[in-house]
């Protein structure tokens, strides 16, 4: 059976990952990852686009290419993990082609 993705909603999952997670920078999208027994199997996903990324529509794009990259690759990995992905502004000029194969190579190596 595929593990369950989850969105994370709450500041505080987001706080807790970046404080005690790794970060793994990337081209095109930054990752921040941690392992977490009490998720029962599930990984937990997050996304963010910051002011930087441009307007609110660009900030939408990035996030649904990522959400995509999500359903794609991390449905893949391991279990019992959170992952916060960052987009950078280069997200939305590359091919989805390119970003599968970086996400990929992300979450494969490290």
């Amino acid at each position: 059976m595929a593990p369950h993705l989850f969105t994370i909603k709450k500041r505080d999952t987001f706080v807790q990952i970046r404080n005690k997670g790794v970060f793994i920078r990337s081209k095109n999208i930054n990752v921040q990852k941690l392992l977490d027994k009490d998720l029962d199997g599930k990984i937990g996903v997050g996304f963010t686009a910051t002011k930087k990324i441009g307007n609110a529509v660009k900030r939408n794009k990035a996030k649904r290419i990522m959400r995509e990259l999500a359903k794609k690759i991390l449905i893949k990995s391991k279990t019992n993990t959170y992952y916060v992905l960052i987009a950078k502004i280069s997200i939305l000029d590359t091919k989805f082609k390119t970003l599968l194969e970086e996400m990929e190579d992300i979450i494969n190596v490290k």
